[in-house]
This record gives C-alpha cells, sequence and structure tokens, in this order.
C-alpha cells in the first residue's frame, strides 16, 4: 500500500506540473548550481513568469529524472555530463559538445538553451610552494613523484568510469603513494587538508572559489584528459511552449559569466556564507540585467597580516584554518605588510601572523621595550637563515646585510643583530627581492624548509649563529632561542648549521593600560579606538590550533590564555548567621546527651 500511495502522488504532482502555469526550477545540491537555479529563476520573474524554485534537488540523476517526469521545467546541466549520463564519451571540444547534446535529448522533449559563458571541468590543485618545490605546474610533471604524494578525493570523482580518478591515472601512466577518499557532501574539506599539509594534490572543480582566495595553483591538465564541462539551462519543451517568453529570458544570461565571475560568486557562498539568491540578484543586477535595490553589502574579510617573507604553505594554512573556525562564516585573507603589528596596531587587520622577535621595540637601539601587542596562538616556530654571498663563509665577516621592508621580520631581527655584532649595516630590500640588493649576507626569517631560502642558497651558503650565548644576549632578546638546522634540510646543505629561532604566533592589539613590568620591558597599550581581540576568539582560536604548544614567555599572553589560579579556601570565620545556627546545632546536640545521659526518675 505503501508503494502504491507513492507512485499516485509521484503521478499526481507530475500532472500538476504537467498543466501548471508556474515554471518550476531545479537544481543541484552545491553552490555553483543553486546560484545560477537563482539567476534563471530572477530572469524569468523579470519576465512575468510566475517561479516555484526546487534548489538543492540533489545530484545530476536526481535533477535528470524529475526533469523527464515533469517535476521541474529547467535547470542548470553541464554539456560532459549530459554527455555521460546518455552513455556518450564526453569530449574536450565545447561546441562539439554541445551539438552532440541537443541531438541526443531531443527525443526525450528536452532542450538545451544557450551556454552561459564558463566551463567548471575537473582539475588538480596544489598549494603554491608546495608545487614551486617540486617543479610542478602540470599534470605530466606529477608523473615522476606521484609515488611519493598523497592526492585527496572525492567519492564520486573515484568512482566515475570515463573521467574520474582510474582513468585519469591511466592516460598519465601514474600511481600515487596515497589516495584519501572523502564523501562528496564533505567535499570542501580537501582544502583543510591540503592546506594543514595532510595532502598534497587535490582533485578540484575550476570554477571553486577556494582556488583564488588560497592562491593554489591549478595544474594545466597537458594531455586534455578531462572534458569540457560547459554551462547552459536544460529545458523541457513543453514549458517552451506554456511559457513562450522564457527561452528568450534565459538567453540574456547567454556569454554572460566567465569562469573568473563563477569563481567570485561561488566564493562569495561558500566563504561569505550568503544566500545563493542574494549573490545570484546582485550580479544579475550588475550585469544590468534586472533591477536592484542596492549593491550586495559583503562583510569585510578578517585580514591576517604577515610579513612578506615570514609566510609559507603549512603555516599559513594552520593559521588560516585557526580564523575561518575563529570567525565563522567570514572570508579570512592573507595580507602581506612591511609592518604586520603596525597595520593591527592602526586597525587596518584584527591579526597578524608574526614571529616573537616583532614584539620587540628597540627603540632606536638604546632601551629594550616590548610592543603593545599580545599573542592569541602558536603557530610554529621560525628560524634566522643568514645567507652568505659568494666568498662569505663567516658572520664576522659580514658588514652589509639584506633584509626585507623596515619593520618586516627579517628586518628587526637584522636589528637585533647589529645591536649585538657591532659593524653590521642593514640594506633593506623595499620590495622584499633581496636577490637585488647588493650585500654581503641576506636574512630570511622563516620557517624551516622554506623555498625562498632555498632559491638564495644557489648562489650562496648558510652562515652559523654560534656564539649567541656570548655576552648578555641570552638575556637581552629571550625573543631569540638557541637553535638548530639539520644538515641536509636544504639542497647542499651539508652541515647542520647553529642559527636562532622565534616563535611564530598569531598576535593582536592591547588596549588596556597596564603597568606590568615583564621580561621584555614595561608593559604599554595602543588607543582604544583599537579593537581588542574578544576573550571568546582568543579561546576559540587555541581550541583550533590544538593548544599543544605554549607560548613563549618572552612575550606577552593575551588575558584570556593566563593559567587558572587555584581557588582560595574558604573563610575560616563565616558569617554571623552561619556561626549562630552552628552554635544552636552544638546546643542542641548537647541537650540531646543530657536527656540521654540523665538518670531515670522514678
Amino acid at each position: 500500500m505503501r508503494l502504491v500511495f507513492a507512485f499516485l502522488a509521484v503521478l499526481g504532482l507530475s500532472a500538476c506540473d504537467e498543466t501548471s502555469d508556474t515554471l518550476i526550477i531545479g537544481g543541484k545540491d552545491f553552490s555553483e548550481s543553486s546560484i545560477l537555479s537563482e539567476m534563471m529563476a530572477a530572469l524569468a520573474e523579470d519576465a512575468g513568469i510566475a517561479v516555484t524554485r526546487r534548489t538543492n534537488l540533489g545530484d545530476t540523476m536526481v535533477n535528470l529524472e524529475a526533469l523527464r517526469r515533469g517535476n521541474i521545467d529547467v535547470y542548470a546541466e553541464y554539456n560532459g555530463t549530459g554527455l555521460v549520463m546518455l552513455g556518450q564519451p564526453a569530449v574536450a571540444d565545447g561546441d562539439a559538445a554541445m551539438e552532440r547534446v541537443r541531438s541526443l535529448y531531443q527525443p526525450l522533449g528536452l532542450v538545451w538553451g544557450d551556454r552561459f559563458g564558463f566551463a567548471n571541468n575537473y582539475g588538480l590543485a596544489m598549494r603554491q610552494g608546495r608545487a614551486e618545490e617540486l617543479g610542478i605546474t602540470s599534470i605530466s610533471d606529477l608523473v615522476g613523484t606521484a609515488d611519493t604524494l598523497t592526492i585527496g578525493i572525492e567519492e564520486n570523482f573515484r568512482t566515475r568510469p570515463l573521467d574520474g580518478f582510474g582513468p585519469m591515472t591511466a592516460r598519465y601512466g601514474m600511481e600515487f603513494g596515497s589516495v584519501n577518499v572523502v564523501p562528496s557532501e564533505e567535499r570542501p574539506t580537501l582544502y583543510d587538508g591540503l592546506l594543514d599539509g595532510s595532502v598534497d594534490v587535490i582533485e578540484v572543480f575550476t570554477t571553486d572559489g577556494q582556488i583564488a582566495d588560497l592562491g593554489l595553483v591549478l595544474l594545466e591538465d597537458d594531455l586534455t584528459f578531462f572534458p569540457v564541462y560547459e554551462a547552459a539551462p536544460l529545458i523541457r519543451a513543453d514549458a517552451l511552449t506554456r511559457f513562450p517568453e522564457l527561452q528568450t529570458s534565459l538567453n540574456r544570461l547567454a556569454g554572460m559569466l566567465d569562469a573568473g565571475t563563477m569563481q567570485e560568486l561561488n566564493s562569495r557562498v561558500d566563504q561569505d556564507a550568503l544566500s545563493p539568491r542574494e549573490v545570484a540578484r546582485a550580479a544579475l543586477g550588475g550585469m544590468g540585467l534586472i533591477d536592484t535595490d542596492g549593491e550586495l553589502q559583503i562583510t569585510a574579510p578578517v585580514v591576517v597580516a604577515h610579513s612578506p617573507l615570514i609566510a609559507t604553505d603549512a603555516e599559513t594554512g594552520t593559521a588560516l584554518r585557526a580564523v575561518r573556525e575563529a570567525y565563522p562564516g567570514r572570508r579570512v585573507t592573507l595580507q602581506a605588510e612591511a609592518d604586520p603589528l603596525n597595520a593591527v596596531g592602526t586597525g587596518a587587520a584584527p591579526l597578524a601572523l608574526v614571529a616573537a622577535v616583532e614584539f620587540i621595540d628597540l627603540n632606536g637601539g638604546d632601551a629594550l621595550g616590548q610592543r603593545p601587542f599580545e599573542a592569541a596562538g602558536v603557530i610554529g616556530q621560525a628560524y634566522l637563515h643568514m645567507i652568505g654571498e659568494g666568498a662569505i663563509r663567516s658572520l664576522s665577516e659580514v658588514e652589509t646585510l639584506a633584509t626585507g621592508p623596515e619593520g618586516s621580520a627579517s628586518h628587526r631581527a637584522a636589528e637585533v643583530l647589529s645591536t649585538a655584532y657591532d659593524g653590521i649595516s642593514i640594506v633593506p630590500a623595499p620590495d622584499s627581492d633581496l636577490a637585488a640588493v647588493q650585500a654581503d649576507a641576506s636574512l630570511i626569517v622563516a620557517p624551516i624548509g622554506s623555498t625562498l631560502v632555498q632559491e638564495l642558497l644557489d648562489g650562496g651558503r648558510l652562515l652559523a649563529l654560534d656564539d649567541w650565548d656570548s655576552g648578555n644576549n641570552l638575556v637581552r632578546f629571550p625573543q631569540l632561542r638557541q637553535a638548530r638546522i639539520p644538515a641536509g634540510t636544504y639542497d647542499g646543505q651539508a652541515r647542520a648549521v647553529e642559527t636562532l629561532s622565534s616563535q611564530l604566533v598569531l598576535a593582536g592589539p592591547v588596549v588596556i593600560d597596564t603597568d606590568a613590568v615583564g621580561p621584555a620591558g614595561p608593559g604599554a597599550s595602543l588607543p582604544t579606538d583599537v579593537a581588542a581581540l574578544p576573550e571568546g576568539t582568543v579561546i576559540a582560536l587555541n581550541t583550533a590550533l590544538g593548544g599543544g604548544v605554549g607560548l613563549d614567555p618572552a612575550i606577552r599572553a593575551a588575558p584570556a590564555l593566563a593559567p587558572t589560579l587555584p581557588q582560595p579556601p574558604a573563610a575560616v570565620n563565616p558569617s554571623s548567621a552561619v556561626s549562630l545556627m552552628t552554635a544552636l546545632v552544638f546546643i542542641m546536640l548537647a541537650w540531646m546527651l543530657w536527656l540521654y545521659a540523665r538518670p531515670e526518675r522514678r
């Protein structure tokens, strides 16, 4: 009986849809499809057509079956997918694919409209630093190292018989060392794995907003393996009869969207947490296709400032992931600044990814103080890499030292070195192009294994800082700790090199006056018009970071990270009411004992 009722319900719904004067628009269960559905709905409504939305209906098979049955009238489909759904091999030529799907779907009573102007193909992406480290720009470049790499893919891509993971690796003749597969509904987590370094390569859609947001490298499909997937409306023929204005209204969007535009629109939904409807309407209004009440208001992104030479893939990925968890529903962007803490102090960025050495305030080299900023979480360690040029082989031979721009981590570290070692002149590189500066050595403060350090080492060598414990350096500059770069960390580095390290942290402003004195001098405060990090944000950052490593005591920690003090013991002398009650209890006990012990009267 349940099956009978279900069949009758579907039959009734189909019959109702076929005779309805309302256009029913479907859509797949991901952001791009929802945006396109809302665009088609807005254009139809602008033409005076009543619209019912059934977006997020399901995957391709669900939407196509709903279209064939008449449960929906139109949805956005891709010509490559259209071919695969009818058992045809997808092709790389968009025009040929379009001609083929039109001829195949016409007998089914389905019509392909004009293409929107972009293709959303499968692709492979890597972090920029990792791709540069391995010298990879195309998929073919992966062949020699794939067996040492981990790739992240979604379940649907793994099972696709013609354009999925198996056929791709067979076409390119490679085999990955490890494959991480996630459910299709968890596809966004592939980007998290790429950022935290647990995977080296991931499968992507070429219009994903995260590609541009995270500065990823989209590998060239140099063998043209992946078919073209150009988006267009797929419409029931009877809907075009019922709504004569429909074809014309949808054609207004033909050729109006390119891949870059679609990446931006997807990012607004996926990263800025805006609704597909408001994003679609704002985009159509910007193109002059419909009238809108005003521009789309997007919440400003959370900016994380960093020194231009300090950021690397793994560390910035960790920072991005933690900040996103602390600011849910907000876009998070990295921004290179000559002095990132100054950007925080002026309110240009709420957070900075900095080394502990950037907290030092030398005040012209005389008095040593601490800048008014506090650490909110530990990201890792940054190492001082001093690279000698030409015949320079030791620190004692260095007279001129190239650094990043004034205020950057490397420039501040160089100021410390010039204070500790007389005779070193600092030559800042305004554009962070150290190779363009004429100097005896270059100083880079960066996590170990930096690709920038490797590039500069091609014409030089790492110099040791092995006498830092002489004099009072350990006391004056506790933000710099003795460390060692292991042998073989960089190509051509045969021996371990003694150097200094500085904790890499997320930092915010100090806005509450304090007269506390720490190891780096008296406290200070920024003007109160700069917003401090809320206690809940600091706790969320530490939770996202795992809280495994404590903050270096040489730098100020956010108050929310202060250790919880034990509760003092209760007061010895309770209140008068409690004392009176206690006295009454003792009197009662004494009376009961007296009653028990008194001699029995006859």
